[in-house]
């Protein structure tokens, strides 16, 4: 004769509808004081705390104190840690409500620059936070990384190499290095130097001149142009150079100066290169010959 399995068991009760049962009997304000606490709580990803909570009302403590005595406990100081930096940093705590709309704001700006979700923690938003780092300069800094990391070309990878700088940790020194925004930008505005040259396909400029020519606020646009003048001037002029080896010598250290740096000397040895060739093909039929004078329009050639 076949036994009958046994009847299924009943479905586990969450630990909620547990602690409610416990308050079975109790006077209504309790409940709902639990409750209120509870969704609270869960809400600031501290559901656990709920027996805590059931603990203190037992012991006959309101509202208010029990929430107080819930700011004590070390889930609650893990879970809003980034206060404990700001006390430390003689800084004034936030409120949950606060702390919470700055998480968001992070996660928000993390999120549409499409950067690694590694940085979208809770640690990482606890150190900002603590810090004081307002989702403005984090909106400035992850638009440093997308364009170092996300939307950087082949070359400007490269000059962040040159710069001794490890492109594995470039998003994370654009979030994260204590350098202020204004010189990170400069680094920046450096590697893109780099980059401009590298794109003018025969200019391989320093790391040490990029870096003079950050300083003095030459932005990636401004570098793209200069040196798409160099590069356009470079073949004619180092020819002459050689050919007219008396006259001061015009390379690419002096084009750069010229159309980067704004050098006069640059522009008056150019300027000599010039003359010389003029003399040089004065009164001879030059037809056929690449004159170093007749560059485009705006050039000093």
């Amino acid at each position: 004769m076949p036994v009958n399995p046994p009847p299924p068991a009943p479905p586990a009760l969450s630990l909620f509808q547990q602690l409610e049962n416990e308050l079975a009997g109790t006077p209504a304000a309790e409940r709902d004081a639990f409750a209120a606490l509870t969704t609270l709580f869960t809400s600031y990803g501290l559901g656990d705390l709920a027996p805590v909570i059931l603990n203190f009302l037992q012991q006959g403590y309101g509202a208010d104190t029990i929430t107080s005595l819930l700011q004590l406990t070390p889930e609650y100081e893990a879970r809003f840690a980034g206060n404990k930096i700001r006390q430390q940093n003689g800084l004034q705590v936030l409120n949950p409500a606060d702390y919470l709309s700055a998480e968001a704001s992070y996660r928000q700006i993390l999120q549409a620059g499409g950067l690694d979700p590694s940085f979208m923690t809770k640690t990482q938003y606890a150190d900002w936070i603590g810090k004081d780092i307002s989702p403005t300069e984090i909106q400035d800094r992850v638009n440093m990384a997308v364009t170092a990391t996300i939307n950087a070309p082949p070359q400007l990878t490269s000059a962040f190499s040159r710069m001794g700088i490890n492109v594995g940790d470039l998003a994370g020194m654009f979030l994260n290095d204590n350098t202020p925004p204004p010189v990170l930008q400069q680094k920046l505005n450096q590697a893109q130097i780099i980059e401009a040259g590298l794109q003018s396909g025969v200019v391989d400029p320093t790391v040490a001149y990029a870096q003079q020519l950050a300083k003095q606020g030459v932005t990636y646009n401004q570098a793209l142009a200069g040196y798409q003048n160099v590069a356009a001037v470079m073949p004619t002029a180092s020819q002459l150079s050689q050919i007219y080896g008396q006259q001061a010598a015009y390379g690419q250290t002096q084009a750069e100066q010229q159309y980067l740096g704004s050098s006069g000397t640059a522009a008056y040895q150019q300027q000599q290169l010039g003359q010389q060739e003029t003399a040089a093909f004065a009164g001879k039929n030059a037809v056929g010959q690449k004159s170093f004078a007749p560059q485009a329009a705006g050039t000093a050639f």
